[in-house]
């Protein structure tokens, strides 16, 4: 999911696991951890776009990375703690941390005075938190042993691509014995449903003392809403998947296979789509649709034109080994080309114009029959963004474009 939501997970798992014994620095830690297995991003600067494309969401979101990795960090976190000295690694990581976030505010973008005051306002407020916790009477090394350090890392790791499995995108969890995408499609990627409880309780959480009984009673509820919220949303998709499968009969359509999943920010708007032997049949429905029915689109495969290329070339394979299959090919231009991964489903502004799907990659063959990816992704970014929200919560409510 996004990286606030696993920040926020993170830093409840640190606080369940170290909250009484060290109080705001396991959440820091634990936050910390949960956001480790994203900085696999950072291969976009040094990778192919193919290959960074492959990479995320790989190695980092294992199981095996996150006893690995806890091991490691566990140890580090341990060792620091023990120097006499400590306390200045602690000021100077926050400095850094408090500084940089200051200057992606004031610089993110256009220079503005707002900006700028918003910045120094975070960092004076950072600032503080960082006076408070360090150059306080009676500040004193956590006494945790390496055993308990280890175990809060392993749980704030390992909880980030279990997270990331419920959604779409999927995680490689069972690497490096097999890169088989695990996907269970029932949350978007970002759903403030789940997301705002949890950072709500966290919060209060964290101005409580470390020993006080309530702490723990508002840490444990944003766990334990946050989790409800995501049964639910597994009883949504059943919901789902049972109308989608009823709608595909009642237009005769006999398919191999289909997914569901949810749209962006909700867990009401679901896409489907299903494969037969020469087409894909997809649509969208939202529980307050006045129909208990997919309104279904066909989209022919038409793979022919692109020959038995598309099964060989390795560019072609990590996609289709991404999207799992749900794609289709057309020529946009030239030598340029479209692939469009059919899990997210399509978004548009109006009634009258074509269905645009979420996500697609540009892909250039040159020569016939080598294809190189151009970029990692692109949806319907030209529009403005006031405007795709209203379209979107509009469609959410079961009102058509």
């Amino acid at each position: 999911m996004d990286s606030l939501t696993q920040i926020i997970l993170g830093a409840a798992v640190g606080e369940a696991v170290l909250g009484k014994k060290v109080g705001n620095r396991a959440m820091v830690w634990g936050a910390i951890a949960g956001t480790i297995p994203d900085l696999d991003v950072l291969s976009n600067g040094f990778m192919s776009p193919i290959d960074a494309l492959a990479f995320h969401r790989g190695f980092s979101h294992s199981f095996v990375f996150s006893v690995l990795a806890s091991v490691l960090l566990g140890w580090l976190v341990y060792r620091m703690y023990k120097l006499p000295y400590h306390r200045w690694f602690g000021i100077a990581g926050w400095g850094i941390l408090v500084t940089s976030i200051g200057l992606l505010v004031v610089f993110t973008g256009e220079f503005k005075i707002t900006k700028f005051l918003l910045g120094l306002l975070i960092m004076s407020g950072l600032g503080w938190l960082v006076y408070k916790r360090y150059f306080r009477k009676g500040y004193s090394s956590p006494d945790v042993d390496l055993k308990q350090w280890q175990w809060m890392f392993f749980l704030s790791l390992v909880t980030h691509p279990i997270l990331d499995c419920f959604t779409t995108y999927g995680t490689q969890f069972l690497l490096p014995f097999s890169n088989q995408r695990i996907a269970f499609s029932n949350i978007a990627v970002a759903d403030p449903f789940y997301t705002l409880p949890f950072i709500i309780c966290l919060l209060i959480a964290m101005f409580l003392p470390r020993t006080s009984p309530k702490r723990a009673v508002w840490n444990r509820c944003g766990l334990i809403i946050s989790s409800l919220y995501m049964i639910f949303t597994i009883y949504n998709k059943t919901r789902i998947n049972t109308i989608f499968e009823n709608s595909l009969r009642q237009e005769n359509l006999i398919f191999s296979r289909y997914m569901t999943s949810p749209s962006i920010l909700n867990n009401i708007l679901w896409s489907g789509i299903a494969e037969t032997d020469s087409a894909f049949y997809y649509g969208q429905y939202s529980f307050f649709d006045k129909e208990k029915v997919f309104k279904l689109s066909k989209k022919d495969k038409n793979r022919s034109p692109f020959g038995t290329s598309i099964d060989t070339n390795q560019t072609m394979k990590t996609l289709r080994w991404l999207s799992n299959d749900y794609f289709v090919l057309e020529r946009k231009n030239g030598d340029t080309l479209q692939y469009f991964d059919l899990r997210f489903g399509t978004f548009r502004m109006k009634s009258t114009e074509p269905d645009n799907f979420v996500f697609k990659f540009n892909v250039l063959e040159k020569p016939v029959g080598n294809f190189i990816l151009l970029n990692q992704g692109e949806g319907p970014r030209d529009a403005d963004i006031g405007e795709v929200f209203k379209v979107l919560w509009n469609r959410v409510l079961g009102r058509t474009p």
